[in-house]
């Protein structure tokens, strides 16, 4: 079995692991954690690392220890630890336990030092740590970013195997040219995007910045193709690929840009003269609102617009027979504590389109009443929603 840690955004995280092995068992899962069995290990090992929204993967064996053997526990830690070296290491509690995680640490080191061990464990004010400090630390290269679950009478005792680059998102998410005032989808938004189109030949039709097919290449796609409307875009796209090709691996091999009105989509030379497997895609939110500028009659404008640019965009997949998942995010807006909904947007989808499940059906979790899942920042007004679709025969 395996544990992973889940982002803040828990539906979008077990959606992200389910489109990658839609074959799993659940076995528990909450807002935190999910717990699954039957996962193909040899997969989950080659592309772990591009499960962007789990923060931690711990590879649960049968290591169970009554929970008055605390040293057994000690014990086993020291299997990791060597004389060589300065031994950094972490211990993280999961679930509610009478134990108390300081004292714990404090009797550990203990101990270690009682075995003429050098120690330093690397929790922060005594608390489970953060995945940057794991890899800076080098915790899983030496198996010490330990864990315990406290269930009942037992401690479950397992090492992590996975933890989220962070490094590599504040990289690519501030380094490549941006543009403050049409705004950027999120990275980690743009990755499981991708993955919940399960890396295919990817076409996006509004590329902005290219966020989207920027992170579809660090997934190691080989092909990427995407248009937009402004010329200004798609220069701006072009000195993005020269910096993913310089500053991360990727086996790019072909791609192309071009200008293109997506209401146009039907005369699209990419779909026209290439294999295109999914459409991953978000168009211009228009307007940025912040809290002193949305209203309602600004948002009514903005949901009009919006609704006659995808009015042409997917009555034309239709009638193009584009038959593959097209993967896509809508707005909706908040005004003091109210949502906005893009209803209009729902009345196109039904016209033209049927929405994929993006959740497994054998477990009661939920997406919005149309089937979407939400993505949410503090702060913000405009949020996104998102639709795994398939046009209609």
């Amino acid at each position: 079995m395996y544990w992973f840690e889940l982002w803040r955004e828990y539906r979008l995280s077990i959606a992200e692991i389910y489109s990658l092995f839609p074959q799993m068992e659940i076995v528990y899962f909450d807002e935190k954690i999910l717990l699954v069995d039957n996962l193909d290990e040899k997969k989950l090992k080659d592309i772990s690392s591009k499960l962007w929204w789990t923060i931690k993967i711990i590879n649960i064996e049968n290591k169970k220890y009554k929970i008055q053997n605390t040293e057994d526990i000690y014990s086993e830690m020291l299997l990791s630890f060597t004389d060589e070296r300065k031994n950094n290491y972490a211990i993280n509690f999961y679930w509610k336990t009478k134990f108390n995680q300081k004292d714990f640490l404090l009797k550990a080191k203990k101990y270690f030092q009682k075995n003429d061990l050098s120690s330093r464990f690397v929790n922060q004010d005594f608390q489970n740590i953060k995945s940057y400090l794991v890899t800076k630390e080098k915790l899983l290269d030496h198996k010490t970013d330990f864990n315990l679950i406290f269930v009942n009478d037992y401690i479950y005792f397992w090492n992590t195997i996975f933890v989220q680059d962070i490094d590599s998102y504040t990289k690519r998410d501030f380094w490549k040219t941006r543009d403050m005032i049409v705004g950027m989808l999120p990275p980690k938004l743009s990755q499981i995007m991708i993955n919940l189109s399960n890396w295919t030949t990817i076409y996006d039709p509004f590329c902005w910045l290219w966020t989207i097919l920027l992170e579809s290449t660090i997934s190691w796609n080989e092909e990427v193709y995407w248009s937009d409307l402004s010329i200004e875009m798609v220069n701006t796209t072009i000195k993005n690929i020269e910096f993913i090709k310089n500053e991360f691996k990727n086996n790019l091999k072909k791609y192309e840009v071009l200008k293109l009105d997506a209401k146009n989509i039907w005369n699209s030379p990419i779909l026209n003269n290439h294999k295109i497997d999914v459409i991953v895609t978000e168009w211009y939110l228009w307007e940025i609102l912040s809290k002193l500028s949305i209203d309602v009659d600004k948002i009514n404008k903005q949901r009009q617009n919006l609704s006659q640019i995808y009015e042409a965009f997917f009555s034309w997949l239709k009638k193009i027979w584009f038959n593959w998942n097209i993967v896509i995010s809508f707005p909706f807006w908040e005004i003091k504590w109210k949502y906005n909904y893009f209803e209009e947007i729902y009345e196109v989808i039904n016209r033209y389109c049927i929405i994929l499940d993006l959740l497994p059906k054998n477990i009661d979790l939920k997406a919005s009443r149309s089937w979407s899942l939400m993505y949410k920042r503090p702060d913000q007004t405009v949020w996104r929603e998102i639709f795994k679709l398939k046009t209609k025969k």
